[in-house]
């Protein structure tokens, strides 16, 4: 398995199990439920306010810890490595060079 794929797995489990159990929270959960109410009573039935938060927030959790991790493994390579699986960043070649 190559390096990024590696590093995108690990940071998008921690992401997506970050996300749920802060939407497990009864006041964020509550907040869902609502937004669920608004997007229903403006004529919305077919759109989810919860699949659609959801899908943002996981996005951003998912970037920022990414973010984050490398961050820490500017100044600590170990962390990096903790955090995403591997220390060593994928390089990419230009598909057209010079």
């Amino acid at each position: 398995m190559q390096i990024q794929s590696i590093r995108t797995f690990v940071a998008a489990l921690v992401g997506v199990l970050l996300v749920r159990l802060v939407a497990a929270l009864p006041a964020v959960a509550a907040g869902l439920a609502w937004a669920d109410g608004v997007f229903t009573e403006a004529g919305y039935a077919g759109i989810s306010a919860l699949a659609l938060v959801q899908a943002v927030v996981t996005a951003a959790v998912i970037l920022a810890y990414q973010k984050v991790a490398q961050r820490l493994g500017d100044r600590w390579p170990s962390a990096e490595k903790w955090m995403l699986g591997s220390s060593a960043r994928p390089s990419y070649m230009p598909r057209y060079g010079k």
